[in-house]
């Protein structure tokens, strides 16, 4: 079962830092680009990258990068 707050990419009371910059990186991770390719793209640090999938990984509650990939699918596929 769905949290209440499925429709939205982040639960009630979630650290925002960046949502666009979220977006962004999640948006090129479903398109299977390495952390690399992803901040030669978008013009940010590998580490940047990397920070933002950890903010992703606590806030969709998953481990990898394919379940990060499931979840986005799975909730989001519109807003990708």
């Amino acid at each position: 079962m769905w949290p209440k707050w499925r429709n939205s990419l982040f639960p009630p009371g979630a650290c925002r830092r960046n949502p666009d910059l979220e977006t962004e990186v999640l948006k090129l991770v479903v398109q299977r680009l390495a952390n690399k390719e992803i901040a030669s793209r978008m013009e940010i640090s590998e580490s940047a990258v990397k920070n933002t999938l950890q903010q992703l990984f606590g806030k969709t509650a998953v481990w990898t990068r394919s379940q990060v990939v499931t979840v986005a699918l799975e909730r989001y596929r519109d807003l990708l």
